[in-house]
């Protein structure tokens, strides 16, 4: 009894305890205060992180739009100017090709060196040795048909295409010396295939046997019209002579 403490210091202690269990109780408090701020912070965060992402992802969508318009417009622009050439150089070979057939159709081998393309209207300019434009008027009905002709026979060779040529009433303009140029020249190196519809005045006795010592012709075919009947009756392997 004597050595206990005074009752003074067993208070002190309680109030001691009683201020530390207060202090826990707030730091428990203040713990799950701060628990809930940083769980909030947390979502908060993530929930940023994805809007980050979403924003990076349609960005870069929007870079790859904008990148994709403006390389179509590159290439748009690119394709233009290499239709441009390539037709630039197409129409170089076609007037080579078209002046080639015409010189090799012609007897007439001074007439024209060079023959120009308009790259709008393809229009045809005949240009002479001298570079003076040949007039068209110049030219007879027959050189006429036979430049529309080598015009033609150019298209088909700059194409490079294994195209079938029917050819309706083709030598009925043409004087002799040209009929003979389309006959020997023409009408076997048109295609690998070349259907001729032709009259007997056009292609006579003589150019069918030309055709035929040359072994140009494949098959025969003479179209006989009954007028009382009005049909037409096809006759294989024969024509007019």
């Amino acid at each position: 009894m004597q050595t206990a403490a005074e009752p003074e210091a067993y208070q002190k202690l309680r109030d001691a305890v009683d201020a530390a269990q207060k202090e826990v109780v707030q730091a428990k408090a203040h713990y799950e205060t701060t628990r809930q701020k940083l769980a909030a912070l947390t979502d908060a965060i993530e929930i940023t992180k994805k809007e980050l992402k979403d924003y990076t992802d349609k960005n870069i969508d929007h870079k790859n739009r904008e990148h994709i318009i403006t390389s179509a417009s590159k290439v748009q622009e690119t394709l233009k100017v290499f239709r441009e050439k390539l037709t630039l150089r197409k129409l170089n070979k076609l007037e080579e090709e078209v002046k080639n057939c015409f010189l090799y159709l012609l007897h007439k081998s001074d007439l024209v060196f060079r023959i120009a393309i308009d790259t709008k209207t393809f229009a045809l300019s005949l240009f002479d040795f001298d570079g003076l434009l040949v007039p068209k008027h110049r030219l007879s009905a027959g050189e006429k048909q036979l430049l529309a002709i080598a015009f033609l026979w150019g298209l088909a060779k700059v194409s490079g295409l294994r195209l079938p040529v029917a050819i309706d009433t083709p030598l009925g303009k043409l004087d002799s010396s040209h009929r003979n140029n389309l006959v020997e020249k023409y009408f076997p190196a048109a295609s690998h295939q070349v259907i001729l519809l032709s009259t007997d005045t056009e292609i006579g006795k003589k150019e069918v046997e030309t055709l035929r010592k040359n072994e140009a012709i494949a098959r025969e075919y003479l179209l006989k019209y009954d007028s009382s009947t009005r049909q037409t009756t096809v006759v294989e392997n024969q024509y007019f002579w």
